[in-house]
Formats: structure tokens, sequence, C-alpha cells
């Protein structure tokens, strides 16, 4: 992570065939002027200095450490860390640390928003989620004497204590091995494409299969024959040994995928 974004984007005219290109723009690295992509005269970017002036007005508010900025993509998505210093935070009995996310994108991936990431210490199992209620769209100039950052904050708390009772609703549920198995097969996939039509479906037999069981075994032993010891099998699993688009928080990537879809498939049982 980066303490500074030490470079910005740019809308730029489009010129084709020695005429103006009135209706698109092109959005580009001022650094390293490498193109982002082509957007319409619609596009309003939330520039990096705009990320900047929010991260003043939430340092100005108070409760939080700022922990820097993460880059996705070169650029194309940007993440801000706020880690809660405001309580003691403990999830199902665990210590916990718990982060305020901003994350913008310059690709049209996502909005402006607010998210959430909890940080457990015992083993190093991270989980993110996103607030549904605070997004900005790309679609007007960013005025920062519209964004509360008061509501901001209140978003991440109430999204806080969501997620939480959800966790503390797994703890109170036993499984078995049965269960296990089908949620590997779920989050892992088929041996073949034959298997995946199959009417029962077989799990891979191979390292990583391995290895995901073998995280959710000894989360088990921790923390009881629960979806809570489950899911965070499946944590442990993400934030330690999947290869993908790294991320601090898990927000990016196959991990923040597998992690959503496992909190998904256990809060159906």
């Amino acid at each position: 992570m980066t303490q500074k974004l030490n470079w910005e984007v740019e809308l730029r005219p489009i010129n084709y065939a020695g005429k103006k290109n009135t209706d698109r723009y092109a959005l580009v690295r001022t650094d390293t002027e490498k193109l982002i992509g082509i957007r319409s005269k619609n596009y309003h970017p939330v520039y990096n200095r705009d990320l900047e002036l929010i991260k003043d007005k939430i340092l100005k508010v108070g409760g939080f450490n700022f922990k820097g900025y993460q880059e996705f993509s070169g650029g194309k998505r940007i993440l801000s860390f706020y880690e809660n210093k405001r309580n003691d935070l403990t999830l199902c009995g665990q210590e916990v640390k718990d982060y305020l996310i901003i994350g913008n994108s310059h690709d049209t991936s996502s909005k402006l928003f607010v998210s959430t990431s909890n940080y457990m210490f015992r083993c190093e199992n991270q989980f993110s989620e996103k607030i549904r209620s605070f997004e900005k769209r790309h679609n007007r100039p960013f005025n920062i004497n519209e964004i509360r950052i008061e509501e901001i904050i209140h978003s991440y708390d109430e999204g806080r204590r969501n997620l939480y009772l959800k966790m503390e609703r797994l703890k109170d549920v036993q499984v078995d091995m049965k269960l296990i198995q089908q949620l590997a097969i779920q989050l892992l996939g088929t041996e073949s494409r034959k298997e995946q039509v199959s009417d029962i479906p077989q799990l891979k037999n191979s390292k990583q299969t391995i290895l995901f069981l073998k995280c959710i075994e000894e989360e088990i032993l921790d923390l009881g024959p629960t979806l809570w010891g489950v899911f965070n099998g499946v944590t442990r699993y993400t934030s330690n040994h999947l290869k993908g688009k790294p991320g601090f928080g898990v927000t990016n990537g196959k991990g923040e995928e597998m992690n959503k879809k496992a909190m998904e498939l256990l809060m159906k049982d």
C-alpha cells in the first residue's frame, strides 16, 4: 500500500482523421500516459484528489487511522483503508480488527462505494463486504460538500453490525462432513465437464482440495463443528493460500468471490 497517490487521471480529447470527437474522451494516467479507457461526454471521474478530500474529512471526524491506498489493474480500481480505532472489537469471542474502506474505479467496474473489511488476529483470516447504502455514480462532477462523512461512517457501522450478526448466527448451527463436502464442491468445482452435469457431482481430488479441507478441519478443531468454524476455514484458505489478485482485506479477486459465495451458501443452512 501507499500513503499518497502521486498521480491523477485526466480526460483528454480524441482526434481522428483530423477531427475532434466531442462525444467521447480518453481517460489517461498523468504519470505514465497510459490509457485507462474511452469515456462518453457524460462520464465524470471521481479523481484521486477527491479521495484525498474524503480522507481529510474522515480523519477530522476521528476514530480511524489511515492505513493507505491500494491500486489494482494499473490504477483502474483504487481502495483506501481506515482502521477502526474507536472500540475494542470482538466477533464470536475472537479479537478482530475492522476497516472502513472507500473504493473507486476509473474503468466503470464500480461506483464510489463504502465497505467493511474484517481481520481476525488468530490466523489472519479476512472477510470483506460492500455496503450498498452508500454508492456514487460517475454521472456528474464530484462535490465534496455533498458528501456527508457522518452518513458514510453511519453506513459503515450499520453494515459492520449486520455482518457481525450474520456471523454470530453461524456459530449456533452444527455441521457434518456431508455439508462440508457439498460446500467444497460448490466452491472448488467438479472433476470434469462431464461431472458438472452429473446428478452426483464429485469433488476434485487435488492438492487444492486437500488444502481447502485441511483449513476447514483446523478451524473446526479450534472453533467447534459449526458453520462459524467452516466459514473460518474458507477465509483461512482464501486469506493465506488462494492464488489470485492480492488485496489487503481480501477485497478483490478470487478470495472475495469465494468468501461471498461461501457466506451465501452457509446462510441457507
